[in-house]
């Protein structure tokens, strides 16, 4: 239960390092001289998860947190890098675009926040890539406010009461339908619960979300320190009113967590080199996700991450951190 509750708040993080504040702040200040590299790598990678879970399963997705920068070529991103990022994704989420700015539910986003996010995430749009965002509200007013904001954006949009994101909500979807999703652009409304520990079991756990009606679940890939099993992921793929929905694994690309199965107990005393500094707020770390070591671990054996993901037959993986890149983008000099 511990290692429940340690997890509690890293889905929290997504506003912080895969939304608006570093976005949002990177951009509107007009940071020179980053360094091109570290943009490009992130790109890379994806596209190296793209290419490695495609040729396992074709159909499976990848959704980026974070990172809508890389649609637009400033700050030294390149058209290159783009192209190939509108290639490498089949949907894209973003954070309190409208509400929830500043880590404070129900703040309304300042108009020049939103307007970059509208002028980013319009670049995939063009494509007829989906773009989902996550508002976060106090009220049921705002909450309808953000839905109709998100509507006339054509944004597949969830107003969240519950920034932690570990209960399931009580209010029910908008748009249920019975229709079948085999993509995401097919999805009309999604949910995210990436804590289960207020669950008295993994069975009440797993009985709540088939009792759901969204088309798209976002989910850890572990309950407690056993990974869902693909029987339990293929009984979440119908939803009770019928028609087939997508269910996708959480997977961070740009921190490392000390809870996670792939962390070694030595690596408390000494962190290996391709480890960078703790992220203070939330007990993880940033990672040279550029390095043969990180890659290893999220793919390329059975017992890699994305991997696991795929063998438990998850239909796509939900990519948190992707903007990591910032990091050391503003700490140039300082890591190596």
């Amino acid at each position: 239960m511990e290692q429940l509750r340690r997890r509690s708040g890293f889905f929290s993080r997504l506003t912080m390092l895969g939304g608006i504040l570093t976005t949002v702040l990177s951009l509107l200040t007009g940071r020179a001289g980053a360094h091109e590299a570290y943009d490009t790598e992130m790109v890379r990678l994806i596209h190296e998860i793209h290419e490695y879970a495609k040729a396992r399963q074709p159909s499976f997705g990848l959704l980026a947190n974070g990172g809508a920068a890389l649609f637009l070529p400033y700050d030294g991103n390149t058209p290159e890098n783009v192209k190939k990022q509108l290639s490498n994704l089949d949907g894209q989420l973003v954070e309190s675009v409208f509400f929830g700015y500043d880590m404070k539910d129900g703040a309304a986003a300042p108009d020049d926040a939103s307007a970059y996010f509208k002028k980013a995430l319009a670049v995939p749009q063009r494509t007829g890539m989906p773009v989902f965002n996550l508002d976060y509200v106090h009220t049921a007013r705002q909450a309808e406010d953000s839905y109709e904001k998100n509507r006339r954006q054509g944004y597949v949009s969830w107003a969240s009461f519950h920034r932690l994101l570990d209960t399931m909500p009580e209010e029910p979807p908008r748009h249920v339908n019975a229709d079948d999703c085999t993509s995401l652009r097919d999805v009309r409304n999604f949910m995210v619960l990436l804590n289960p520990g207020h669950f008295s079991s993994r069975e009440a756990y797993l009985d709540a979300l088939r009792q759901s009606g969204y088309d798209l679940l976002i989910l850890d890939l572990f309950y407690g320190d056993r990974a869902l099993t693909a029987h339990e992921v293929r009984t979440l793929q119908q939803k009770p009113q019928g028609g087939r929905r997508l269910v996708y694994a959480y997977m961070s690309v740009g921190e490392a967590e000390n809870y996670r199965s792939y962390w070694r107990p030595e690596w408390d005393r000494k962190k290996p080199s391709w480890l960078a500094e703790r992220n203070e707020a939330w007990g993880s770390f940033h990672v040279k996700y550029w390095r043969r070591e990180w890659k290893n671990i999220l793919y390329g054996t059975p017992d890699a991450y994305l991997d696991t993901i795929l063998a438990a037959g998850f239909d796509g993986a939900f990519l948190d951190v992707v903007d990591g890149y910032q990091y050391f983008q503003q700490t140039e000099g300082t890591e190596s």
